[in-house]
């Protein structure tokens, strides 16, 4: 079975693109449940909770653990951007989680060939974990495709996506 193409006949992926600071990122379409402004819940910090879990929230009565990639990825949380915050809901090894972002891009279509795999110095530190899966172009825009499962790892420590030494 193979999945959709573009005008060319090439293999499309279906990726959906946001914003966390001032870079682009996306993940798989079909990961997601879907996108809820993050204002009107209240995030509820959780006692003894992994670092990378903000806390959680109430949706439709399912409690649901929220990871702030600002923080995941060390970016800094501009007060400015606030009022855009995003949550992502998404499936992630049978669990559902959302996860906060600056601001949604949308829709993705980028040829499976144009996704790169990430530089090795992406990987966590002493680990061979990637958080990110590979990096494409959207326009004039560099993306890093998340690697959700090594995302959401909590023995791993927190990325430094652009090479640096935490």
């Amino acid at each position: 079975m193979s999945g959709p193409r573009s005008e060319d006949g090439r293999p499309q992926l279906k990726l959906a693109g946001f914003r966390v600071g001032p870079d682009a990122y996306a993940i798989d379409i079909m990961r997601i449940k879907e996108v809820i402004d993050a204002r009107p819940h209240a995030i509820r910090p959780v006692p003894h909770a992994p670092d990378l879990i903000e806390g959680v929230i109430q949706l439709r009565g399912v409690v649901i653990p929220v990871v702030d990639l600002r923080r995941r990825f060390n970016v800094e949380i501009d007060p400015a951007l606030e009022r855009l915050n995003k949550l992502i809901i998404v499936s992630v090894r049978g669990r559902i989680l959302g996860l906060r972002v600056d601001r949604i891009i949308g829709e993705l279509g980028v040829s499976a060939d144009s996704v790169r795999p990430a530089p090795s110095l992406l990987r966590v530190k002493g680990t061979s974990h990637e958080f990110f899966s590979g990096v494409c172009r959207s326009g004039e825009e560099m993306v890093f495709v998340v690697n959700l499962d090594a995302l959401l790892d909590p023995s791993l420590g927190r990325s430094t996506p652009h090479g640096e030494d935490t």
